[in-house]
């Protein structure tokens, strides 16, 4: 028989897979464990057993729902904390006072508008916050971002974020989205006013005029057309694309014009009446509606050589008809409050009465001044004036009026300016128009030119936010700069304020501190979801990490920002969290957590997984934070919480290449999680499935803990605890810890303490069980590897610290409590895979440096 010495020195690489069990010639097995349960790994590698949990607050909330409360920090200054949480339609808002204590001091469930919060709990995990000052922003897809704003010490509200405008309200500073194809018109019957009509359309590029019904002799008495045409069939008219109709006289004899009525249906399968006059002679009138079903042409006068044929401008279905409609309109339409805007002119939809029509109130005028300096261009001899006006929209034909342009090549002003007509589209910048005069030079000029229309355009687009197309997923601070991220309708866009200006997203000129708009256009649609503003600005979309690179002694502009893409993989939704100098993420497959590190040697991001020594403790994150020199250790520490209410804690040491994980367990369940400064602080779910407030604090082995002063020998539990529950109490004597026992609340919600006078203050809470397993004991001998053999551990000698209570392999410590130092334990039996177990029950202090078994072989 062989005796062999097997020293456990440290466990500073920490809990680790069962499916490590092979690999004994690796230097990690002998500094980990198979199991670090409720224990934090130290800076010096030894094992500690975490803080209880201190309750703070009772939510009275008990449902299905996993997460009923997201936390957030609000951190004014270091006298001025806050942890906030965001549930079902409220807000609740607990300031960390100067004692150490948490006090909920404004609970809101209404907005400054009177209106009710947006905020749902199957959506809660999903938000994101950023704060400055005074204000943190609130942003998900599903509603306009919210800004909850400190008023007071002991005072917040919620309101909704709104854009700056310009002073006379007539331009707001809100970016703006081409949703449509570059072949989408807008008509809009008026260049000002309320309630105007506007509709949508494309041109075919040819038409048909008499594809319907034939060519009707004269003076024929009152009738319906014979719908037999072209495109006609059965005595129903059904285009493949919703288009107006034309009806064309051919008689140069006919002079009065006729009323005519169409019945069918629109693109939208609503019934049509649609009513008209025209055409005169030779004249063309084209329905003020599209058409997709026609059943019936009537007229109520007699006329003659008249045929009905379809134009080339064809429906485009574009905006929401969501809901029944009432009185011909939608009122449930999501575009309903909806900023277009034509040209730069704004008009607000405030009625949606098809999908490819709507009524708006103008804010000002479809006035444009033109962005280039002497656009018009003479030529001697010629009343043709060319205009040049970046991105026109026109097609042909369309009324227009000049303002403020110079004289011009000869021709005065009053020549220049007043009302035209575009006569010729040269390309999509330039076009000409016809003067009032001749020019006798040919010369640039006209100075400032503005333009006044309501001709159809392409030049048109919509506000990027709203109902209809979704809001940011995202939000955060970089380099002085608000930057939203990610919507439904533009999942890969970044939005960024101008600099110092977190309400104005206009981007003018591209000057430098202008507003930034950017799409992650890298060939897959990046789902955008966080962004963490680190040594770059990070961007962790549902496929993949990206980040806009910050220049050396340069702040991002308009023109050197850039997206560049870097790693693959895609993260869950799970707020990333910056520690010891990378950014953790848990991947979108909830089954690894990466971090997010750049490398000089490849001058790039790179994502490697830190949690693969510890994979079985990664299941489905749901909420993750990071607290410096927290449980008041020197390292900082992560805690992740998974879907499922267990938890893990990772520390890192990158100078020292030592990374950590250890599971967390309680007598329930955790849920949302926040560090505000070296503070956690955490959501818990208890055996009833109440939801509870509370904070890692204090050397205390209770979770749940309550404390108060004893008197009478009765502690009062009422904050927590009730008649008939089950606690644990610790008494306190002269600063030194005693465990009493377990005891039985009373009716009046107190713990009877007769049986232990002499105790001023007592803890009372759930104890809870820390453990540590180590891999199985193994060795190399002249033979070769014991690895299967079977052996055992006959005695352990443990380093132990502050340690009250202890068992090793079910022996109990024994001798004066409380011990420091080195203690052997005997032990017995005999396995494949012998392990030593070092496990306490009891709610005191443990702390385990390492280790030394004697393996007998």
């Amino acid at each position: 028989m062989q005796k062999l010495r097997v020293s456990v020195s440290s466990f500073q690489y920490g809990e680790v897979s069962d499916s490590l069990i092979m690999r004994t010639d690796s230097p990690i097995y002998a500094q980990s464990a198979q199991k670090l349960e409720n224990m934090l790994v130290m800076s010096e590698g030894s094992a500690k057993k975490r803080p209880g949990l201190k309750h703070i607050y009772d939510y009275s909330l008990s449902s299905n729902s996993k997460v009923q409360s997201h936390l957030f920090r609000f951190i004014f200054d270091e006298n001025e904390e806050y942890v906030i949480s965001v549930e079902e339609g409220k807000v609740r808002c607990f300031r960390l006072l100067a004692d150490g204590s948490v006090s909920l001091v404004d609970t809101i469930t209404q907005d400054t508008d009177s209106n009710a919060l947006p905020f749902d709990d199957d959506y809660l995990q999903e938000y994101t916050t950023a704060q400055y000052g005074d204000v943190m922003f609130i942003s998900h897809p599903l509603f306009a971002p919210r800004m909850l704003t400190r008023t007071s010490l002991t005072d917040f509200e919620v309101s909704v974020f709104t854009f700056d405008s310009q002073l006379d309200g007539k331009k707001t500073y809100q970016p703006y989205t081409k949703f449509q194809a570059s072949n989408v018109f807008f008509d809009p019957s008026s260049t000002s006013g309320t309630s105007i009509a506007c509709q949508l359309f494309t041109n075919t590029g040819t038409s048909d005029p008499d594809g319907i019904a034939v060519t009707q002799n004269e003076f024929l008495s009152p009738f319906d057309f014979d719908l037999n045409g072209a495109l006609a069939s059965g005595g129903t008219v059904t285009l493949d694309v919703a288009a107006q109709i034309t009806i064309t006289s051919t008689s140069s004899n006919h002079h009065t014009q006729q009323t005519f009525t169409i019945t069918g249906t629109d693109q939208d399968g609503e019934s049509v009446t649609e009513t008209f006059s025209g055409p005169a002679a030779n004249d063309t009138v084209a329905t003020s509606r599209n058409i997709k079903t026609i059943t019936s042409i009537s007229s109520t006068n007699s006329f003659r050589n008249l045929s009905v044929g379809v134009s080339k401008r064809q429906s485009v279905s574009y905006f929401d008809i969501t809901g029944s409609k009432v009185n011909g309109a939608y009122p449930n339409s999501a575009h309903l409050g909806v900023t277009l805007r034509y040209g730069e002119a704004e008009m607000i939809i405030v009625e949606v009465i098809s999908s490819d029509r709507v009524k708006v109130d103008v804010v000002d005028q479809l006035k444009r001044r033109l962005e280039v300096l002497n656009p018009l261009r003479t030529t001697d001899g010629s009343n043709e004036v060319q205009v040049t006006m970046i991105g026109h929209g026109f097609a042909g034909g369309e009324a227009i009026i000049i303002y403020d342009a110079a004289p011009t090549g000869g021709i005065n002003s009053s020549k220049i300016n007043g009302s035209r007509t575009v006569t010729e589209i040269i390309d999509e910048n330039t076009f000409t128009y016809t003067a009032g005069g001749t020019a006798n030079e040919s010369e640039d000029g006209g100075g400032f030119v503005s333009i006044e229309s309501h001709a159809p355009t392409v030049d048109w687009n919509e506000q990027s936010w709203s109902s209809a197309r979704g809001y940011p997923a995202s939000v955060t601070f970089h380099e002085n700069r608000l930057i939203f991220g990610g919507t439904i309708s533009e999942p890969d866009s970044i939005w960024m304020s101008k600099i110092g200006n977190f309400f104005n997203f206009d981007v003018g000129e591209a000057a430098d501190a202008d507003s930034i708009a950017l799409v992650a256009a890298t060939g897959d649609v990046n789902e955008i979801r966080y962004m963490i503003s680190n040594r770059d600005l990070q961007i962790f979309t549902a496929s993949s990490e990206l980040y806009i690179p910050t220049f050396l002694n340069q702040a991002i502009t308009p023109t050197n920002a850039q997206i560049r893409k870097q790693t693959p993989y895609g993260i869950a939704h799970v707020m990333p969290v910056p520690i010891d100098g990378a950014t953790i993420f848990a991947a979108n497959n909830g089954r690894v957590v990466r971090e997010y590190l750049f490398t000089d040697s490849e001058d790039a991001y790179t994502a490697n997984a830190i949690s693969t020594l510890a994979s079985h403790l990664i299941n489905d994150p749901i909420f993750m934070t990071v607290a410096h020199s927290a449980f008041s250790l020197p390292d900082s520490y992560a805690m992740m919480v998974m879907s499922n209410g267990d938890a893990a804690l990772f520390t890192s040491n990158r100078a020292e290449r030592r990374a950590a994980w250890t599971s967390l367990t309680t007598d329930g369940s955790f849920a949302s999680v926040i560090a505000v400064e070296d503070r956690i602080f955490a959501n818990v779910y208890d055996t009833d499935g109440n939801l509870h407030l509370c904070e890692f604090s204090e050397d205390v082995g209770l979770d749940f803990w309550v404390y108060g002063a004893v008197s009478a020998n009765v502690l009062d539990v009422s904050a927590k605890y009730s008649s008939g529950d089950a606690v644990d109490v610790i008494g306190i004597n002269n600063g030194a810890q005693s465990y009493l026992g377990s005891f039985t609340v009373n009716g009046s919600n107190e713990v009877d303490l007769s049986a232990h006078t002499g105790y001023a203050h007592a803890y009372a809470g759930n104890k809870f069980t820390a453990k540590i397993v180590t891999n199985p004991v193994d060795a190399a001998v002249s033979a070769g590897a014991i690895t299967g053999e079977v052996r055992g551990v006959s005695s352990v000698i443990v380093d132990a610290k502050s340690v009250e209570s202890m068992k090793v392999n079910n022996r109990p410590l024994t001798g004066t409590l409380p011990f420091d130092g080195k203690k052997e334990f005997r032990l017995l039996g005999y396995s494949r895979d012998p392990q030593v177990t070092i496990e306490q029950d009891d709610p005191l202090g443990l702390q385990v440096n390492g280790m030394i078994a004697e393996l007998v072989v």
